[in-house]
């Protein structure tokens, strides 16, 4: 998913330090920000907290435009070689007009880069927890408009906030939690938060649990004046010091979606905003105002996902989700199309494909057809976006022929390593000419104003879509960095992808890899820093071309954008992705391993031939920690390989574990006597040292080349 407001072009070069040694040292994993949420147009202190020691940290990044931060130094002891800070204070400014939201905000260090933390960007100022406020009596009295933010750090935890009402009102309550919480590398439990207002008496007048996935949402009339309390807690009432949380409230109006939910780029579109408190409803009535967007308002935002703020006569609204498209745009006719044999007769329900569908499932129990024509061995694919916009809507989407047969069906899709409950049929081949239908519905027969949806339906296409596991590499003189990065083909592509990175800071060069063709490999980027780079941090992005050969003869150029993952430490001990906007490079101090020597970096195998490659590692004073060699990225799993097909590492002829400061190891690669020929493919060597059941620092050699001669 992109959005307008995230930057990916960005260069911090980093004051240049004393040239440390931290040894037996990890790069910091972020757990929360307290508090979590910054206001706009102001400057405040925000603590990071980590595992691992922050206590090298040079600068902070922070995605999408208008933030800047920096780091408070911490006070350490002056005879404390490696003091452990785990709490840092770091300065968070926000420009008046930034784009209020979610930031992914990461700390630099000299043990590298950290990972992800999440940072609320809000309108209204920021309130933070007391220490005390666990009962009615006890309740932290607030002003409003503000966003409210606290922890829920223990068991039984009951946070409450006092608040007065002088006229009637109606307020927002919009909880961010769980969902900042997916992001963070190693909060295995998410909270689950429910929040409560109650009346002077302490009595219930409203509650809400789950609306934007395990995060409340109420917006609520008061009709009394007087006092009233918040109550937000964990609804298993268990708790966690870092499961943080904000609440904004305020009385402004909240959009929650739009319809329609897809807008054709240059040209005007009427939207309806989908929430409350809009500008044209009064109290108990749906809204009735549109908002016209001019057919430029669009024209500098990336096609796909996008968040817009919709122009309203006296502020804009806050961020909404959109899908911006090239395509044609429909809207469904207020024509009955409920039923798929009454569709296919009726002529204003047929469409004209490629195009994208704008309707919504009205009611509970509502069916939507659309008729369309195709001919035999069409390849067609139907994708649904709805849940991804903010929609209740939990589509489920089926094709029928003219005689009503199914002849393909769907409920939930998945890109990479990520699902959905939105819908997709991809490259379905039409069995004959004629009309047919396309039916979707909600999964559980339910319906209202905010199950819209989107279906965008065009003739397949071969491409490819591309996934960098991980989301940092960390490299210094020396001491190599690699990325690994995988493939999805789609729709009869099979062709090669050839690897290429943009935004390398100067003093950096890539080696860039390839995916074979077919089924073949994964594919690598390995990272090389000169002396001259300095200390230097970039975000960068990446990307893959491949050459598509269609049945005509025809050649047609593919390209593809990576999407950037961060391992996750899933709940017991399995290693889990999570895709997150930025991947970034740091160059940073000598570590624990400050070389890599292999006495050789081209191979040449014959099909059935072994050969070993020696490996000398060159080990920091005192590092004595386990490090392990390989030619593949394995955590627990195998999770990336770029050895050629037929070539496997001979683990029996093989030293890879060096233990107790060992230096010396090798690697035994040995080609299958069926292994087909290749030409220098690029491989990773790497040096791993383990920080904890799943995560390790990877160190990589030079880039090494792997060929299979010809029988």
């Amino acid at each position: 998913m992109k959005h307008a407001w995230i930057s990916l072009v960005a260069l911090f070069v980093i004051s240049s330090s004393t040239g440390a040694v931290f040894a037996q040292t990890a790069f910091p994993m972020l757990m929360s920000l307290k508090p979590v949420a910054v206001q706009i147009g102001t400057t405040s202190e925000v603590t990071v907290n980590s595992r691992y020691s922050m206590h090298s940290a040079e600068s902070v990044l922070v995605t999408g435009g208008g933030v800047l931060a920096e780091v408070v130094p911490p006070e350490v002891k002056k005879d404390d070689k490696a003091p452990n800070v785990v709490a840092l204070k770091i300065k968070v400014s926000v420009a008046a007009d930034a784009m209020p939201g979610v930031r992914d905000l990461r700390i630099v260090t000299a043990q590298g880069v950290s990972t992800v933390a999440q940072l609320v960007v809000v309108e209204d100022p920021v309130i933070v927890e007391q220490a005390k406020n666990d009962s009615l009596a006890e309740a932290q009295v607030i002003t409003l408009p503000a966003t409210v933010c606290g922890c829920i750090e223990k068991a039984e935890d009951l946070d409450y906030f006092k608040f007065k009402i002088e006229a009637p009102t109606s307020l927002v309550f919009h909880v961010r939690s769980q969902r900042l919480q997916d992001r963070i590398h190693d909060l295995q439990a998410h909270s689950d938060p429910i929040l409560t207002i109650r009346n002077a008496q302490g009595s219930t007048i409203a509650a809400a649990d789950n609306v934007f996935h395990g995060d409340p949402f109420l917006c609520h009339r008061f009709e009394q004046p007087g006092e009233y309390f918040l109550e937000i807690r964990d609804v298993r009432y268990t708790g966690n010091q870092y499961w943080e949380y904000a609440v904004e409230i305020h009385s402004r109006p909240f959009v929650r979606s739009v319809f329609p939910l897809a807008i054709t780029a240059g040209k005007e579109t009427k939207l309806s905003p989908i929430g409350c408190q809009l500008p044209a409803s009064g109290a108990g009535l749906p809204p009735t105002l549109e908002v016209t967007l001019p057919a430029g308002h669009v024209e500098n935002l990336p096609h796909g996902i996008n968040r817009l703020r919709l122009p309203f006569a006296d502020r804009p609204s806050n961020p909404v989700a959109t899908y911006i498209t090239a395509l044609p745009t429909i809207t469904e006719t207020t024509e009955n199309n409920n039923e798929a044999a009454a569709t296919l007769n009726h002529q204003p329900s047929t469409i004209n494909l490629p195009c994208v569908i704008n309707g919504r499932i009205d009611a509970p129990g509502d069916v939507d057809c659309y008729v369309f024509e195709a001919k035999k061995d069409d390849k067609l694919s139907f994708e649904v976006k709805a849940r991804r916009l903010q929609s209740e809507l939990d589509s489920t989407i089926r094709v029928l022929n003219a005689t009503g047969a199914t002849i393909a069906e769907n409920d939930d899709l998945r890109v990479g390593k990520r699902g959905s409950q939105d819908s997709w049929i991809e490259s379905l081949t039409i069995p004959a000419d004629g009309k047919y239908v396309l039916e979707i519905r909600d999964m559980h027969l339910r319906g209202g104003e905010n199950f819209m949806y989107a279906i965008e339906v065009t003739q397949a296409r071969p491409y490819f879509n591309l996934f960098a596991d991980t989301d940092k590499t960390n490299l210094s003189p020396g001491v190599n960095g690699i990325m690994w990065v995988k493939v999805e083909r789609k729709n009869g592509f099979t062709g090669a992808v050839q690897l290429h990175v943009d935004g390398l800071p100067a003093g950096v060069t890539a080696e860039c890899g390839r995916i074979l063709p077919d089924k073949g490999t994964d594919g690598c980027i390995v990272f090389k820093a000169t002396p001259e780079a300095g200390r230097a941090v970039s975000p960068l992005v990446i990307r893959g071309t491949g050459v598509h050969a269609q049945a005509d003869g025809q050649m047609v150029e593919l390209s593809a954008l990576a999407t950037t993952y961060q391992e996750m430490y899933q709940p017991g001990g399995g290693r889990g992705h999570w895709p997150v906007d930025q991947h970034v490079l740091a160059v940073i101090p000598p570590h624990d391993i400050r070389g890599i020597k292999l006495s050789a970096t081209d191979i040449t195998l014959k099909p059935g031939e072994s050969k070993t490659i020696d490996v000398t590692i060159d080990r920091a004073p005192d590092f004595k920690a386990n490090v392990s060699l390989d030619v593949t990225m394995t955590h627990l799993a195998l999770f990336a390989d770029t050895l050629p097909p037929g070539v496997t590492v001979e683990g029996n002829k093989s030293k890879t574990l060096l233990s107790n400061g060992a230096t010396q190891g090798t690697i035994t690669l040995t080609a299958a006597k069926t292994a087909a020929p290749i030409e220098r493919q690029l491989i990773g060597l790497t040096a791993n040292i383990s920080l904890n059941f799943v995560v390790k620092t990877t160190f990589a050699a030079e880039p090494v080349f792997v060929t299979v001669s010809v029988p």
